[in-house]
């Protein structure tokens, strides 16, 4: 039986574990040389948002 994270009801504590990793990989997705500046502020922002969440969840 999987446990369930109480700040994200339904959710497995296994599947915040692979949407943190799924975050990490694309973080290290924005290190692409032919990624315009912009864009690669703006995605690795709303990725550390989003890795903040998880992890605020995970606690």
């Amino acid at each position: 039986m999987a446990t369930h994270c109480h700040n994200t009801p339904g959710l497995p504590d296994a599947s915040l574990h692979i949407i943190r990793d799924m975050i990490l990989l694309a973080l290290d997705a924005t290190e692409a040389p032919n990624l315009p500046e912009a864009n690669r502020l703006e995605a690795r922002a709303a990725l550390a948002e989003a890795l903040d969440v998880i992890e605020g969840a995970e606690a």
